[in-house]
């Protein structure tokens, strides 16, 4: 949970003006190059604290960039008949949705458009599209389109970024099981997902794995390497934090950190102590 932004910690932690910054559940420093160096904490956690969350970054807290995933492409579909519309939104890569709009006999208006996708994706969109008229018995009625006979899968179909392709469904009194009720159709999108993007962050900025943490309170402590995060399970109280390198080279790193209740809700914001700083 994101809280309020931290002035001062406690006057014995010199911390440098980027750290200044932090939330008082998350803190920065560095381990020297001291062979097995250890920094070593106390996070009192009080109020109604069921358990300690802790995660350990390797890196400075502001060196890592992180490249999000590519969006998967989608599409949106909207259905009309005169002044009756209905919509469904965000049809993911390799996902199909109904639409489905009570309009009675008539001609209806399928309209297809890929908002939300993102643009730089160039490749066309792949879809197929199914659609039946029903009775108010759900009985199929009377229904023809440029797309295909209803009941069967239309071919495939592309549609490029940016771009909105219409469809025209007529759906009409049929002569075993009466008048149209409502229109159902079923698109499918089957668009090839994209690949995640590389993260742009240099190789000297990359976490090597050196660090590790340690959380103790009682008679149980565990460990987590990277950006695993651990859950100390033992009541409010006051939990012991060391982090340590195996190897004799100074490296930043930030943590963060909650103290939550059985519902997982934050108990209490509460700063950390250091004891030992190596």
């Amino acid at each position: 949970m994101k809280k309020i932004a931290q002035k001062t910690l406690l006057s014995f932690i010199a911390l440098s003006a980027m750290e200044s910054a932090f939330a008082l559940d998350s803190g920065a420093k560095n381990l020297t190059a001291t062979e097995g160096a250890t920094d070593y904490f106390k996070i009192n956690c009080a109020g109604d604290t069921d358990h300690l969350n802790f995660k350990l970054f390797e890196g400075a807290a502001n060196s890592v960039v992180e490249t999000p995933a590519t969006p998967s492409q989608l599409f949106n579909a909207t259905l009309t008949k005169l002044k009756l519309t209905t919509i469904v939104s965000v049809i993911e890569v390799g996902t199909n949705k109904e639409i489905t709009l009570k309009g009675g006999n008539g001609a209806y208006t399928l309209a297809l458009d890929t908002f939300g996708t993102n643009l730089s994706v160039k490749t066309a969109q792949t879809y197929s599209v199914q659609y039946q008229c029903l009775s108010a018995t759900k009985k199929i009625t009377a229904g023809s389109s440029t797309l295909t006979k209803q009941s069967i899968e239309s071919a495939k179909k592309t549609l490029a970024n940016g771009k909105t392709a219409k469809y025209i469904i007529n759906c009409a009194k049929d002569k075993t099981n009466g008048n149209t009720d409502s229109l159902v159709v079923k698109l499918i999108n089957k668009t090839t997902a994209v690949a995640k993007s590389a993260s742009t962050a240099s190789s000297a900025l990359a976490p090597s794995g050196d660090l590790t943490a340690q959380v103790i309170k009682g008679a149980i402590a565990k460990n987590t390497t990277g950006e695993e995060a651990i859950d100390v399970q033992n009541g409010s109280g006051k939990y012991d934090v060391l982090v340590n390198s195996p190897t004799n080279k100074a490296l930043p790193y930030h943590f963060e950190y909650s103290c939550l209740n059985t519902k997982n809700v934050d108990a209490q914001t509460a700063p950390f102590q250091l004891l030992q700083d190596q």
